[in-house]
């Protein structure tokens, strides 16, 4: 099987890992596979590692330039003449719409929608011109992937797509650890918790609680919400716990200056965009995961986080319920500070409860969101389209 994916960013993100992901999987089976995507990111690095073809595309742009579109589409039909594909798999919204009308479905092809641009929350005009791009493009694939059941629903109620076209695949992580190693980690980087009784945890509250957030930091997501909360905090649990930001974006000059302002400079550290491998050292030596957001599809930040035991508070849009139940995390509505600071307050004032959650967290992954299990359903789709 000859498979040629379509994305339009290689930075690293949630579709670029997804794509990363199936990459690996369908070569290490024998099968050839290419990647067309803006040149320069994390995925081009990481695909050259293990084999993969990649087909530079530049001018995959959001911006509504004419030039831009016919030399996209000049490089689409380059790079399926070049590769010969037997199927594609077109991720993300700019290449998913222009790969699938430049192909009009005569090479089978597959549409994964990471979080429908007309989700809740996205601004109006956006979601509108989203619905009407989505509509078009969904008659030129034979299946849509939808990443949670919020976004299968949300298509079905915008039409997007007959139902049998739309399939629901949620992302999967792998668990690294087995659970010996998991309970003796945690042993040694959860020293703020002792199941034994609770007295324990008063005399252990000297010990630093980190809270870390994933993200970037852009419009979609709202970390400052985070800190606002956080700065309400009563003094006490503030003075024993720490914010770890992880990711970069326009927002992150705005983040600083509410910290300075508030003197909150020895209570949070901005780490910025740092490697996928950082990433999970820092969520191994944390304690509690936050994710506030505007909208979401399924992110990936939510169940790697759970992969590596904490529990989770969260912004209560998109597919995000779908992974976050009350056993293993605390969900927020959209906007709500008060809300955040109290889930907080509750999980910093109860470390056993956050240790219970998260181990909670680490079990519901491991058996609702493996990775080997949305390999396995993908590959199932690929190979049905390619029956007929």
């Amino acid at each position: 099987m000859k498979i040629f994916y379509l994305i339009t960013k290689s930075e690293a993100g949630g579709a670029q890992t997804h794509v990363y992901q199936l990459s690996k999987y369908f070569i290490q089976k024998g099968d050839e596979v290419a990647i067309m995507s803006c040149p320069g990111g994390w995925l081009e690095k990481e695909a050259e590692k293990f084999g993969v073809k990649f087909y530079p595309n530049k001018d995959f742009s959001n911006a509504p330039n004419l030039f831009k579109i016919f030399r996209t589409i000049k490089k689409i039909n380059k790079g399926i003449e070049d590769f010969r594909p037997d199927l594609i798999a077109c991720h993300s919204t700019v290449a998913g719409f222009w790969g699938r009308l430049t192909i009009r479905n005569k090479i089978p092809t597959i549409f994964t929608a990471h979080g429908w641009a007309f989700t809740a929350g996205v601004p109006i005009w956006k979601k509108y011109l989203a619905i009407l791009i989505e509509k078009i493009a969904g008659k030129f694939c034979s299946k849509i992937i939808c990443v949670s059941n919020f976004d299968r629903n949300l298509a079905l109620k915008y039409k997007i797509a007959p139902a049998g076209k739309l399939i629901t695949i949620h992302n999967g992580v792998k668990i690294i650890q087995n659970d010996a190693d998991v309970r003796q980690e945690d042993s040694e980087r959860r020293g703020i918790i002792n199941t034994q009784d609770d007295a324990t945890d008063n005399a252990s509250q000297q010990k630093l609680i980190k809270i870390v957030f994933v993200g970037r930091l852009g419009k979609q997501k709202d970390p400052l919400l985070l800190l606002e909360a956080f700065n309400i905090l009563p003094n006490e649990l503030q003075n024993r716990s720490q914010v770890s930001i992880i990711g970069d974006g326009p927002k992150r000059e705005m983040l600083e200056k509410f910290v300075k302002e508030n003197n909150l400079e020895d209570r949070v550290e901005f780490l910025g965009g740092i490697s996928r491998e950082n990433v999970f050292k820092t969520l191994r030596k944390s304690d509690i995961f936050v994710l506030i957001s505007n909208w979401e599809g399924f992110p990936y930040t939510i169940i790697e986080a759970m992969s590596c035991g904490l529990p989770v508070i969260a912004s209560d849009v998109g597919g995000i319920r779908e992974a976050v139940n009350d056993d293993c995390g605390i969900l927020v509505k959209r906007g709500d500070e008060e809300a955040i600071k109290n889930a907080l307050e509750k999980l910093l004032k109860n470390p056993s409860l956050a240790k219970e959650m998260g181990e909670k967290s680490r079990a519901r992954v491991k058996k609702e969101f493996s990775l080997e299990k949305t390999l396995r359903e993908t590959e199932q789709i690929y190979k049905e389209i390619l029956r007929g």
